[in-house]
């Protein structure tokens, strides 16, 4: 009955995680990145054409490469080709990694430490945390690197640390972890943390040498040689879209990884705190023995955690002193749950449980609070969209690139309601359907900001009625109505007999 009763408060904090990400996909918009992506996975073009997207950035009307790995595109464009390309099932492509990533996160703690109290704050952080949940619906690799990171450090723990070495835990750590550097290159930091860990085991062991060093050989190798052109396209190109920020020594990302401030600042003290604490008791402990008889050195899980976050943050000042600057939270997301489970190692062997109800009250009460607080104003794109079929209207005009019409008129809404979307230079003159809706994205927040360009109207919007007038007969009696929302100008045009 106890086991029960454990069980079903498990699967209700997953499905809390589950609901939170649908209702994600659900209320907000999606980026310029989203945009760019969706337009790159085209299943309805050739191969060749999207090699063209992808490696030379071809978007039709401008060029931006793609810096992440092609065989992810090619993965999700041939989902697509299969499920029917939608902004929406993109969508849910990704959200099955998410969903799946619940039920590998549980497997691991639970592998990790058969503790429910343990269990239960791992899976809360995890499962409420706003980055995560707006990071991993983003059209990149994030919701995948995260799902094969949790599974290659499950056969790590499983195979090296546990020394289960059944052949069928070393092929799905291999596999694993292949992919997973495959999917996003970030991630060799964290096949370093694996790497510094096995070096570590076979000085205390002395053993298993050809275990310790052939895996991780073979893995890299067959990550070089499976991807070398795409090593070779990223190597030599400079694709650092942040700057090195002393700002991140005061936050080490927590701010961003924890959703505000406060809560990040309040994370990032506990954590703080429980580190000193570790390497205080083991410099201690080192000056009365040996230096494997410290509790570090005893190789266990939790070290094996504290290891892989230690060796990611090394990578990432690394990288960005000596080549260029990767420091954004986004590039090492699979960096979050390993603290969301050494955070809880710790806080949950507290015998009080003052700081444990804490960080369960304030991880709630954050993501409620911080929910609408995104760090980028998502441009309404559905809220248009249903304006515009409100007025069953079936052609669109607009002065965006070709990257955003594609993404406008790839929504299911458009789709069914047969809603075409086409540059406005492409309109013809004496157009003869009875009702056009004319979009023109004006100032929008992500690039201006919000209260000083409120009330105003870019010029390439204001100047559109004027050619609009010439476009259209002026033998024809029309209708116009202006509807201004957020980051748009629309003008509806209705034909009159």
């Amino acid at each position: 009955m106890k086991d029960d009763f454990n069980n079903k408060i498990i699967y209700f904090i997953i499905f809390i995680g589950i609901f939170l990400n649908v209702a994600y996909i659900i209320q907000f918009n999606d980026y310029y990145d989203d945009w760019n992506f969706f337009y790159t996975v085209d299943p309805r073009v050739s191969n060749a054409e999207t090699w063209q997207r992808h490696y030379f950035g071809d978007r039709g009307d401008y060029f931006l490469k793609e810096a992440f790995p092609w065989n992810f595109t090619y993965f999700t464009k041939y989902f697509l080709k299969f499920s029917g390309y939608t902004v929406e099932k993109t969508h849910y492509f990704l959200l099955s990694f998410s969903i799946l990533s619940f039920f590998m996160f549980y497997k691991l703690c639970n592998l990790l430490l058969k503790d429910l109290k343990f269990v239960i704050l791992a899976l809360i952080l995890f499962a409420t945390n706003l980055y995560l949940i707006r990071e991993t619906n983003s059209f990149r690799p994030h919701s995948l690197s995260i799902l094969l990171s949790l599974i290659s450090s499950y056969f790590f723990i499983l195979i090296f640390v546990r020394n289960k070495t059944d052949k069928i835990f070393l092929f799905a750590y291999i596999v694993s972890t292949f992919f997973l550097l495959s999917f996003w290159p970030q991630n060799l930091a964290i096949f370093a943390g694996h790497c510094i860990f096995l070096f570590l085991l076979f000085l205390k062991r002395k053993s298993n040498i050809l275990l310790y060093l052939l895996t991780p050989t073979l893995i890299f190798l067959f990550y070089v040689i499976l991807n070398f052109k795409y090593i070779e396209y990223i190597a030599f190109q400079d694709w650092s879209y942040t700057h090195f920020d002393p700002k991140f020594f005061v936050n080490y990302f927590f701010r961003s990884f924890f959703g505000s401030i406060f809560f990040g600042g309040f994370m990032l003290s506990i954590f703080a705190f429980y580190l000193i604490k570790e390497i205080k008791v083991n410099v201690e402990k080192f000056k009365e023995k040996s230096l494997f008889k410290v509790p570090f050195f005893k190789l266990d899980e939790e070290s094996f955690i504290l290891t892989n976050i230690l060796s990611v943050y090394f990578f990432i000042i690394s990288y960005s002193l000596i080549k260029e600057s990767v420091m954004a939270p986004k590039y090492f997301l699979v960096l979050l749950p390993l603290i969301i489970i050494w955070l809880s190692f710790k806080i949950s062997k507290i015998k009080k449980n003052v700081l444990y109800s804490l960080v369960l009250i304030f991880t709630v009460l954050n993501s409620i609070y911080y929910w609408y607080d995104t760090p980028i104003k998502r441009v309404p794109l559905k809220e248009l969209l249903n304006i515009i079929n409100s007025k069953n209207i079936k052609k669109i005009y607009t002065t965006e690139n070709i990257v955003f019409n594609n993404y406008l008129s790839n929504y299911k809404l458009a789709i069914v309601n047969e809603i075409k979307v086409e540059k406005f230079h492409f309109m013809k003159e004496n157009i003869a359907e009875e009702k056009i809706a004319f979009i023109c994205k004006n100032y929008p927040r992500a690039a201006y900001g919000g209260e000083n360009y409120k009330n105003l109207i870019e010029p390439k919007c204001k100047n559109l009625s004027t050619i609009l007038k010439k476009k259209i007969n002026i033998n024809t009696k029309i209708v116009l109505e202006k509807i201004k929302i957020a980051d748009f100008i629309v003008l509806i045009i209705e034909y009159k007999s």
